[in-house]
């Protein structure tokens, strides 16, 4: 009697890392996860020592199956340069919200060479020059992000690049102007679909996980794509919030649409796009000034029949990415009221008013007319703030059943080992 197959999606988020599992009819099976060690969320072999730990948690937890394909989803825009043999980091991760690079964004902007959704301090040519200019890698290093990082590793080689991921780095269809010139083209990967089988784990990964087949690699995507396949099909008009530590928002759209001024990208899906743009703003700022046991206990008594008003612009750093586009732009968190409750009660309806300016400018420009939203991620809970994001969204607003990332990039790796039958 033949196994039973699996299929994994690794999810690296800002957090921490989880494996979801799919079987052969595409039925979830389950959900593996830890969160990231402290301080230890950009180190690369820290990636890879959890996930193949958390491979090796399917392998006991399901001994009787198949582990017959992978797929990886990671946060965008996190870039750093690698051996491309070996990939072995040559330089420091970059991670998505690193607005470091503006000498070298402007210089591209003043030369004409900033171009679609990777231009400005956030994309990948701004990223690649500062990693060029300070860090002095050889001339073999090529450039990688998260999710590409692990994805080449467990195939044993780093030539190959989703395009969700390259997006940020560069390439809408093809590398943008700068980045193939020499001798930043030497350092570019060939990019391939979503979901494009790439080849067999390789034979150390095999032995050391004590697998008795090589699972299939497939080519993987971005976190909040993968956020967005994990929910399966949606009506038109139906956008998607992940309140994680930023907020991100996707709708599905008959074409592409692209607006680099405000953030705005596309991700080709199999007939359609995915729509959207990242904020710097998110459920991180909310950490930042509350614990979770006092989030909780204050989100219970909101919101509050007053609205405080306070107009603000919750960032914890300068500089933002959607929906302005603008590195210098300052937080905007005084005055604080001495009542934490209207601070709070703040903080979500700044947060808000920049998720219904985000879904306003998308249909400004060709997506959709938002109908209503579906929430995922570790801020989707939070009653108090769907109820302060309906007010200003002005549509339904419901919490998606849990499904988180890891079951997207599930769908593709089974998706990716369905193109081999």
């Amino acid at each position: 009697m033949p196994r039973e197959r699996l299929f994994l999606g690794i999810d690296l988020g800002t957090s921490g890392i989880r494996i979801g599992i799919l079987d052969d009819t595409g039925r979830r099976r389950g959900v593996l996860g830890q969160a990231w060690p402290a301080g230890q969320s950009l180190n690369p072999s820290t990636w890879l020592r959890h996930a193949l730990r958390l491979i090796a948690q399917v392998r006991q937890r399901w001994p009787s199956t198949e582990i017959a394909a992978i797929a990886i989803d990671g946060t965008s825009g996190t870039t750093f340069l690698c051996d491309t043999t070996s990939g072995r980091p040559l330089t420091p991760v970059l991670a998505y919200n690193d607005g470091r690079a503006t000498s070298e964004a402007a210089a591209l902007a003043a030369g004409g060479l900033a171009e679609g959704a990777a231009s400005g301090p956030y994309g990948g040519p701004a990223k690649l020059l500062w990693l060029t200019r300070h860090c002095a890698p050889p001339a073999g290093a090529g450039v990688t992000a998260q999710a590409p990082w692990l994805t080449g590793i467990l195939l044993g080689h780093h030539r190959l690049m989703d395009e969700h991921n390259a997006l940020k780095l560069g390439f809408e269809g093809t590398w943008t102007q700068v980045l193939r010139e020499k001798p930043l083209a030497a350092r570019l990967p060939r990019v391939v679909p979503a979901a494009t089988p790439l080849g067999s784990l390789c034979r150390p990964f095999t032995r050391r996980l004590g697998l008795r087949w090589a699972p299939l690699i497939v080519a993987g995507t971005t976190d909040s794509t993968a956020a967005f396949l994990a929910l399966g099909s949606l009506p038109v008009g139906c956008g998607v919030s992940s309140l994680g530590s930023t907020l991100v928002l996707k709708i599905e759209s008959a074409r592409p649409i692209s607006v680099p001024e405000f953030g705005i990208y596309s991700h080709r899906l199999t007939k359609t796009w995915l729509v959207g743009g990242a904020s710097n703003s998110g459920a991180a700022v909310l950490a930042h000034y509350f614990d979770r046991p006092t989030l909780a206990r204050l989100s219970a008594t909101l919101p509050l029949a007053t609205s405080p008003r306070l107009d603000y612009y919750p960032l914890l750093a300068p500089g933002e990415r959607f929906p302005l586009n603008d590195p210098r732009l300052a937080p905007r968190l005084s005055p604080r009221p001495k009542d934490d409750r209207l601070f709070l009660q703040g903080l979500f309806e700044g947060l808000a008013a920049i998720e219904a300016r985000g879904y306003a400018l998308l249909a400004r420009y060709g997506a959709p007319r938002l109908q209503r939203v579906v929430t995922t991620g570790g801020g989707a809970a939070n009653g108090a703030w769907r109820a302060i994001r309906e007010q200003a969204l002005k549509v339904p607003v419901s919490l998606a059943a849990d499904l988180p990332a890891a079951l997207g990039a599930a769908r593709l790796a089974r998706a990716g080992w369905l193109k081999t039958r």
